[in-house]
C-alpha cells in the first residue's frame, strides 16, 4: 500500500521536474532567461520534496502514517523561511526576489495538494 503511494508521488515528481527542464530549455532558446530561471527554481523545489519523501519513507519504516506526518511537517517547516524572505523582499521592493519566493511558495502549495490527492487516493 505504502509502496503504491510513494511510487505515485515519485512519478508525479519526475513528471514535474521533466516538464520544468523542458520549459527551461524552451525559454532559454527564446531568449527569456529570467523566466527560464523560474522554471529551474520550481524544478529545484520539486527535487527537494522528492528527497523529503525519500527521507520520510526511510524514517517511517513502513508506517504510512509516520511517512505522511513527516512529509506534511516538512512541507510546513521548509517554506517558512521563504515566506519570511518574501516579506523582506516586499519591504525592500525587491521585485525579482519577490517573484522567486512566490514561485517557491506556489510550488510547495502545489506539492502539498498533489501529496494529499495521491497519498489519500492510493488507499
Amino acid at each position: 500500500m505504502i509502496d503504491q503511494k510513494v511510487s505515485g508521488l515519485n512519478v508525479w515528481f519526475e513528471e514535474k521536474i521533466g516538464l520544468c527542464g523542458q520549459r527551461n530549455r524552451e525559454l532559454n532558446e527564446d531568449g527569456r532567461a529570467d523566466e527560464a530561471v523560474f522554471e529551474k527554481v520550481k524544478s529545484n523545489i520539486y527535487d527537494v520534496f522528492r528527497t523529503v519523501l525519500s527521507v520520510a519513507v526511510k524514517t517511517g519504516s513502513g508506517d504510512a502514517d509516520a511517512v505522511r506526518t513527516f512529509f506534511v511537517q516538512r512541507a510546513e517547516q521548509i517554506p517558512a523561511g521563504w515566506a519570511a524572505a518574501l516579506e523582506k523582499a516586499k519591504e525592500h521592493n525587491d521585485i525579482a526576489r519577490m517573484q522567486t519566493e512566490q514561485i517557491k511558495l506556489d510550488t510547495v502549495q502545489e506539492i502539498r495538494e498533489a501529496f494529499a490527492r495521491i497519498w489519500e487516493g492510493a488507499e
